[in-house]
């Protein structure tokens, strides 16, 4: 039984806790919701209704691919062995059937790692992507082998298109991740594969694989990009980290700092220090990204799997910068996964290998909650979260290459509301990878953010079908950025339910007009104490630079340094400086350029 105490917090609209795109005039506060204490939440081991999986499961996968609405599973499998990878059609949300041979997606090979459903042609269902690892000519070589596309007919029934791309057929290396985004915002989405498992220390000739889209299923390899030298290895994940409307990609690194890959816009890739962004763990296998505490910043979770694995997690400043929340906690698995468990509003997280999860406190901290069905013996990779029976809470599948997959159903009782949203992009691409979800209340609070994206952690992707616990609210609005820039509103949205948020319907369609010219709001609140915000309008896409310096011109804070798209943006300054020291009271000055734009504000800081 999970308990909590009543939670109130009057913040004021003022106080913006996040920086990223939002229709003018728009702001949210973090929204609260409680609970009774009638809240059971349980879980039952059905993975019997799998039959045995194993040995060797890795990628864990979710996406309805059948066009039944119910979500189906993918586990791809490497032991060593000549294997084939299994897929379960989700008959009724408690039973599944295993049709890989049938649909075509079997992939009869020395095994693979990565996989991932996305909808590669942009005509409405998912198609494969499998990161083949390798082929064994002989029970005792192995040699690279390459990835594969499937296309998807519509009804779950796939084809091997692999050939349409020379360019894959001519570079095999021993995939570990892939992922599927649109990383030159062109609309189609393109492939990273990354290439081994070590990272810093990988072979010389190790490279990843980038490949653009060119059409009909169709990829070219980009080897300019700053993601094919990168030193990825094991998993990764596509995540607008620093909030400036391009995807990102965050990967794990056995060898070296965490990977962190910024995006200009224009799909070119530059590698950042992670200690340069207050990132100061390893993550050897696995980064997941989540709000954790409802500001609208995504917050991370690093995890490196081993005897003497950890895991700790970071919350998210919103420009691209993180903070260690002294959360930290053995781990053996490979990742860890974030989801509404309860449907309180909060994230709750489910390591790999633990034998509880880990409930959110509603202000971003994790406590030890229920068994979950699966024993500390294993070797568990991949966490994914779906919900198979659609009773509106989530459940969840872990792989173990050493024994076999499970299959953890979610009995919640007396839990909160909920909403599941299905998303589908202007240009017509199912699960519209990319975007971001705003889901508030009747007085513009924050209930939820979610992220659309097509790989999490170490070689799991969720249900695109995305999850928000609603706590006690009956009803709410939403709000959804599509990777284009379009926004789609949708008001006083029933709790309990799945609804389509489709960016094609122009009734709908708000696609948000720049500013007319350049312009910093006053920051508000001024005196303020912990953070103040400000409104920058940006007529067309710019080169910015804000800083924050003392009376005397010293600096203090460096709050941004970049590209940014054209729109309305809000600046946060949380009272910190460059060490993320508290800065002590007094007069500061923001001050910021944007091409030949020059403006100052003057602040006050009241300790």
């Amino acid at each position: 039984m999970r308990f909590l105490n009543s939670r109130t917090r009057n913040w004021l609209i003022g106080l913006v806790l996040f920086r990223t795109f939002v229709p003018s005039g728009s702001a949210f506060v973090r929204g609260v919701s409680a609970l009774s204490d009638s809240t059971i939440l349980s879980f039952t081991n059905i993975s019997d209704s799998l039959g045995y999986t194993g040995p060797g499961p890795h990628a864990t996968v979710f996406a309805d691919v059948t066009g039944d609405g119910r979500p189906d599973l993918y586990i791809t499998r490497y032991d060593g062995s000549v294997i084939t990878d299994l897929f379960y059609r989700n008959l009724d949300g408690r039973r599944f059937s295993e049709e890989a041979g049938i649909r075509g997606i079997g992939s009869l090979d020395g095994g693979s790692h990565g996989a991932v459903f996305a909808d590669l042609d942009n005509d409405g269902d998912y198609d494969l992507i499998n990161g083949v690892t390798a082929d064994r000519p002989t029970d005792s070589t192995k040699v690279p082998a390459p990835i594969r596309i499937y296309e998807n007919d519509g009804n779950g029934y796939f084809t091997d298109v692999t050939h349409r791309s020379p360019d894959i057929l001519r570079n095999a290396y021993f995939t570990r991740a892939v992922l599927a985004f649109d990383m030159d915002g062109d609309g189609p989405l393109d492939i990273l594969a990354v290439s081994g498992s070590r990272g810093s220390d990988r072979d010389a000739e190790d490279r990843n694989e980038v490949y653009r889209n060119i059409g009909n299923l169709t990829f070219v390899l980009d080897t300019l990009n700053g993601l094919y030298n990168a030193p990825l290895g094991q998993g990764a994940t596509d995540t607008d980290y620093d909030g400036d409307g391009h995807i990102d990609v965050i990967g794990a690194n056995r060898t070296g700092e965490v990977n962190i890959l910024r995006n200009d816009g224009t799909g070119r890739f530059t590698l950042i220090s992670a200690r340069s962004l207050g990132i100061n763990h390893m993550a050897k296998d696995g980064v997941t990204m989540g709000d954790i505490d409802n500001d609208g910043h995504l917050d991370m979770v690093l995890v490196s799997g081993s005897t003497e694995g950890e895991l700790a997690v970071y919350r998210g400043h919103g420009d691209g910068n993180f903070e260690f929340t002294g959360q930290s906690w053995p781990q053996h698995g490979y990742m860890a996964a974030l989801g509404d468990l309860d449907n309180d509003g909060y994230l709750d997280l489910v390591s790999a290998s633990d034998t509880s999860v880990f409930l959110n406190d509603g202000y971003g901290a994790f406590y030890r909650g229920p068994y979950r069905c699966v024993s500390a013996w294993g070797d568990f990779r991949g966490v994914a979260l779906a919900d198979i029976d659609g009773d509106g809470d989530l459940d969840f599948s872990v792989a173990d290459k050493q024994w076999k997959s499970r299959l953890i159903r979610n009995d919640l009782q007396g839990g909160g509301a909920w909403l599941k949203i299905r998303l589908i992009s202007p240009q017509g691409q199912a699960g519209a990878f990319g975007a971001r979800v705003y889901v508030t209340d009747s007085q513009n609070s924050l209930v939820g953010m979610r992220e659309a994206r097509s790989s999490n952690g170490y070689l799991a992707q969720n249900d695109p079908v995305l999850h928000v616990g609603l706590g006690s609210r009956s009803t709410v609005n939403v709000r959804v950025r599509f990777p284009d820039g379009t926004w789609v509103s949708s008001e006083n949205v029933q709790a309990n339910q799945t609804i389509t948020v489709d960016g094609r319907q122009s009734e709908v369609m708000d696609r948000t007009a720049p500013p007319a010219g350049f312009g910093l709001s006053d920051n508000y609140p001024n005196p303020f104490n912990p953070q103040t915000a400000l409104y920058l309008s940006l007529p067309v896409n710019a080169s910015v630079s804000v800083i924050v310096t003392d009376i005397l011109g010293r600096m203090v804070r460096r709050l941004h340094s970049g590209f940014m798209q054209a729109g309305t943006h809000c600046l946060v300054w949380d009272g910190l400086d460059d060490g993320l020291r508290a800065a002590a009271s007094g007069i500061y000055l923001l001050s910021l350029e944007a091409g030949a734009f020059r403006a100052v504000r003057k602040m006050i800081l009241i300790r």
